[in-house]
């Protein structure tokens, strides 16, 4: 039976795990959970996971503070890269799945709420990856950006973009639904970008102008997004395959793009490798929490300013190798030196931003676990 891990990390006791695992024991899935706690995380999660536990059967393992210093204690530079108080100690909680052996990581946020029956289902082509295949259309074309949210229905009909879509294509949206689909592609499957109903993940600027409320998925399948095509994925509501998860890396230097600048990288990897990046179901709901738009805003803007030159500058990597892993280093090798723009900003170490996102990368990458 496939090993499926659920992971997210908190600042709250993740209340809607309990749906998740009620969901995966009723459909007699093979899962085991994991909340990488933080800091501020209430003391009361690791009571919460064990009643989960014991109510379901599903193993859910808080991983507090502590157990992540001793678990990180094999990989110190690993350690020393990941600070507190940040989201991105779900790298920890990702790291430990693969470790106790899993297929398939589903990454969460803790205001994700289950939508749809059996949602582990999903998960079942990423883990059989790359023996198993996917036949499905797929949308855009290469070196240009598709809007995958097109497909999203909105209760006012706005039509948006994703957070970390590309700056200067969002001068030229035809987001109508009605585009014909390009050909049937048969692919190992990478990544699963589940969507999300209600309030979708947009980005600080589009909250503050306009609201979004998504009502429903207006397709009846999912997608392929084209080999070369440019879209962004997140780490909400999000499957991947563990070959896949080596060049899978939330950075702390980049803001609210760490998962966006890893999509790039793990789409532009999935193409020369002949994988492919789906988008669609499982649905969620995210009630989302309580969020500083402003500090959002300000955690979005280095994203913002070189999302279309990372995304060039990936997309003209030579790549050779025959994995994830090795690829991911290729990219570090090649763009990790490369000259920087004026106007880039310290992150408060000398160090500039993007190097020390490519550090990180290399970090994670060259991790013996992977190999």
């Amino acid at each position: 039976m496939h090993s499926i891990a659920l992971i997210t990390t908190t600042i709250n006791v993740p209340e809607v795990l309990r749906a998740y695992a009620r969901d995966a024991k009723d459909h007699r899935r093979s899962v085991k959970m994991y909340v990488a706690g933080d800091r501020s995380t209430p003391a009361g999660t690791a009571r919460f996971c064990d009643v989960v536990a014991r109510e379901t059967g599903i193993e859910c393992e808080y991983l507090d503070p502590a157990a992540q210093e001793r678990f990180l204690t094999p990989w110190a530079e690993l350690r020393d890269h990941l600070p507190w108080n940040c989201i991105q100690r779900r790298n920890v909680a990702v790291l430990k799945a693969v470790r106790d052996g899993a297929d398939a990581v589903v990454t969460i946020d803790d205001d994700n709420v289950l939508w749809e029956s059996d949602y582990f289902s999903h998960s079942i082509p990423v883990c059989e990856a790359p023996r198993e295949k996917l036949t499905m259309p797929a949308y855009g074309r290469p070196g240009e950006w598709f809007n995958v949210c097109r497909f999203l229905a909105t209760a006012n009909g706005y039509p948006f973009v994703p957070r970390g879509y590309g700056m200067a294509a969002r001068a030229n949206l035809d987001d109508g639904p009605g585009i014909e689909p390009g050909s049937l592609l048969t692919m190992p499957v990478a990544a699963v970008a589940g969507f999300w109903l209600g309030d979708p993940d947009v980005d600080a600027v589009t909250r503050l102008a306009h609201p979004v409320e998504v009502t429903r998925y207006r397709l009846d399948h999912n997608f392929f997004l084209a080999p070369g095509a440019r879209a962004p994925f997140n780490s909400q509501n999000t499957i991947l395959a563990r070959a896949v998860l080596p060049a899978w890396f939330l950075s702390p230097h980049v803001g609210r793009y760490d998962d966006i600048f890893a999509s790039f990288i793990v789409k532009r990897i999935a193409d020369h490798l002949g994988w492919g990046v789906c988008f669609g179901r499982p649905l969620v709901r995210q009630e989302r929490n309580e969020h500083d738009l402003l500090r959002d805003l300000d955690l979005e803007r280095f994203g913002m300013r070189h999302v279309d030159s990372m995304t060039e500058d990936i997309a003209n990597v030579t790549l050779t190798e025959k994995d994830f892993a090795s690829c991911a280093l290729e990219i570090c090798d090649q763009l990790g030196r490369r000259p920087r723009h004026r106007g880039e900003t310290s992150i408060g170490t000398g160090c500039d931003r993007l190097d020390a996102f490519f550090s990180g990368y290399r970090i994670w990458a060259e991790l013996p676990v992977w190999h």
